[in-house]
């Protein structure tokens, strides 16, 4: 099945980028042009199951602030041009749809990460949360003349500030001794089911998180986060093959949870290699707990080490 993300490319390059520059000749050179953000479509996720909403052709078109005047005559442009082809698959925005449009940068970014131009400072990094980051650097430019959202983009691209990276390794490494390596067996004792299949769950949350840092890679929200992981070349693919053999095994017997043991120690083994391969830890103890004291303590910025391990 071909996705909205190429069908949208193709639209915009074969119809909409002419007549664009014949409408607005003076300021097409300033207009840049593509499909980033929310929807599955941007991630190149979008299946069959996708088109009961919010689905189709469909672009953004972006401005510099000084162009903000432009937004409210080519939303206009886009939405007589896009009514105009009724024959092809246009997107139709729902009320659960996310907003897609005329805007200029900054506001593009803003309304994705808070921040026009991108998170400068370690607080300012700290409040995004890592899917919205995910989110502002997927899909596709079309065209940009200037380079002004390609420059934030690229920008976002280049990751966390390391000591943050740090900082959040560490605290992923805490949270997967915490419940693969821990809670797991104290929960089988207890026979406390429910907390037993919530340990599984953030261990298979907390270990995704870690292989997205380890790759330099933002983490998309729940719904397309393995999705994401099998694509990763540090990890991403034995891991994600681990983590669906063990969301596969249901049982609550004694072959079962040696199983799951099993495979839990094979996906901590495979953290704890790279993480000593990166140059973050130089311990050879198999309790992720340890690792991550041992990433805490690389860290030389003073208001992140004043922060717990546990904690990002």
């Amino acid at each position: 099945m071909t996705g909205a993300l190429e069908l949208s490319r193709e639209f915009f390059e074969r119809t909409a980028r002419a007549k664009l520059a014949e409408d607005f000749p003076d300021d097409y050179p300033r207009i840049a042009a593509g499909l980033v953000g929310n929807g599955s479509e941007c991630f190149g996720y979008d299946d069959e199951l996708s088109r009961d909403h919010d689905w189709g052709i469909d672009f953004f078109l972006w401005v510099p602030e000084e162009d903000r005047r432009l937004v409210g005559p080519l939303n206009e442009w886009k939405r007589r041009l896009l009514d105009s082809h009724f024959d092809k698959p246009i997107r139709r925005r729902s009320e659960i749809g996310a907003y897609v449009g005329a805007m200029t940068v900054g506001d593009f970014y803003a309304s994705l990460i808070g921040f026009p131009e991108g998170p400068k400072t370690i607080q300012e990094w700290r409040a995004v949360p890592e899917e919205n980051l995910a989110l502002s650097v997927n899909g596709e430019v079309f065209v940009d003349p200037l380079g002004r959202f390609t420059a934030v983009r690229e920008y976002l691209l280049g990751f966390y500030p390391e000591q943050l990276r740090l900082k959040k390794i560490a605290a992923r490494c805490m949270a997967i001794a915490q419940t693969g390596q821990y809670n797991f067996r104290r929960c089988i004792k207890r026979e406390d089911w429910v907390t037993f299949r919530t340990v599984l769950a953030r261990f298979s949350e907390e270990v995704m998180g870690l292989v997205f840092l380890l790759n330099r890679v933002y983490k998309p929200y729940y719904k397309w986060a393995w999705r994401r992981l099998r694509e990763l070349p540090i990890l991403g693919g034995i891991v994600s093959e681990e983590l669906l053999r063990l969301s596969k095994l249901s049982g609550l017997d004694a072959g079962t949870f040696r199983e799951q043991e099993e495979c839990i120690s094979r996906i901590c083994a495979r953290l704890v290699s790279e993480l000593k391969n990166q140059g973050l830890s130089d311990s050879d103890d198999w309790f992720l707990a340890e690792h991550g004291r041992e990433v805490q303590a690389r860290i030389s910025d003073e208001y992140l080490r004043r922060i717990p391990p546990q904690y990002e």
